[in-house]
């Protein structure tokens, strides 16, 4: 007969428990099965407490999980903008298989909480994979998920705290991230353009500008800050085409240099950056070139306001020659590229 202790570590039980005695024997050998919540005597097989209810933590162990991490788990971490935090979600399972789950999760769904939860649990999950499409880090993350909790409750609470509605149509959801990307990343220095948005979320750009419009409206104290430089529009266009670091530094210097001159003050910074990329870029020494359609295509602009901004450059290009490009380049094809 094998021991209490090799029991214990045949079953995977605590062999800690404290110290009982049996009524009917009065052995101290007591078992605790905590699946069955039962305390049974070891000796005479008494059942001294039956149907015992664990208050603790309960913790599961996934021992197929073959990740090599640890199997353990208790449940979802406490999301700060959820309103109700329950880690748990029951599932209907097969049709007709299991009524009582059934019964169960159409309970758990007539929750208002449940509702509004579910709906921000989903948008949070489409947040993060848009801004992992943008290559956005996720240090902005927590500030897109608060800016777009903060509109839908704008949008859907009344004043006595009760909701109007406990989710937001398709369409008015995707605008609603979509703008909330563009506001946090350009505050953030960041910027992402409504042509970078556009392709990862397929919301159209008059819808994208609008909503940031409403969301500014809404909100007190949301307010897009301005762009002040060009060097991450530029840096970020010649990763995309394939160009090398030098011609990035070189485009930079140049929409630094121009900028702010008479003819290009004002002008979108977006279509500077582009300008200036395919001004360096069609050197005579350089081996990759850049089509002005290609540039365009990549900025989200069109060839005639790149074909435009690099005509407002040109009263400028002896500057440009004296103070920016080496004296090993073509100045003659620079002059022209102008």
């Amino acid at each position: 007969m094998e021991t209490k202790e090799q029991f214990f570590q045949t079953q995977n039980l605590p062999a800690n428990r404290p110290l009982e005695k049996c009524k009917d024997c009065g052995s101290e050998n007591l078992l605790e099965d905590k699946k069955q919540g039962d305390l049974v005597c070891f000796e005479c097989g008494l059942v001294l407490i039956s149907h015992n209810i664990d208050f603790t933590s309960e913790w599961r162990c996934f021992s197929d999980d073959q990740s090599g991490k640890d199997p353990t788990r208790i449940g979802d971490p406490v999301h700060p903008l959820l309103e109700s935090n329950s880690g748990t979600l029951i599932s209907k399972g097969l049709r007709g298989s299991n009524n009582l789950n059934e019964r169960l999760a159409t309970t758990q769904n007539q929750s208002n909480f449940q509702k509004t939860d579910r709906f921000l649990t989903q948008s949070f999950s489409k947040i993060n994979l848009f801004l992992e499409k943008n290559f956005l880090f996720k240090g902005i993350k927590e500030r897109v998920q608060e800016l777009f909790k903060s509109y839908f409750d704008y949008l859907t609470l009344r004043s006595d705290g009760s909701r109007t509605r406990y989710s937001l149509r398709k369409d008015e959801t995707l605008s609603s991230i979509a703008a909330s990307i563009f506001i946090v990343s350009r505050n953030e220095g960041i910027p992402r353009t409504f042509r970078e948005i556009h392709e990862t979320t397929k919301v159209p750009k008059k819808e994208i500008g609008s909503r940031v419009r409403a969301i500014e409206r809404s909100l007190r104290g949301v307010k897009i800050s301005k762009i002040r430089n060009t060097e991450d529009f530029i840096s970020r266009f010649c990763s995309k085409l394939g160009l090398p670091v030098f011609i990035s530094r070189l485009a930079d210097k140049l929409a630094k240099t121009v900028r702010e001159k008479e003819g290009l003050y004002g002008k979108n910074y977006i279509s500077v950056s582009a300008a200036s990329i395919h001004v360096i870029s069609q050197l005579s020494s350089l081996k990759t070139k850049c089509t002005a359609k290609e540039i365009a295509n990549v900025a989200g602009i069109s060839e005639i306001t790149l074909r435009l901004t690099q005509k407002a450059m040109y009263p400028y290009r002896d500057k440009i020659l004296k103070t920016l490009i080496p004296t090993s380049f073509n100045h003659l094809k620079l002059e022209n590229s102008i």
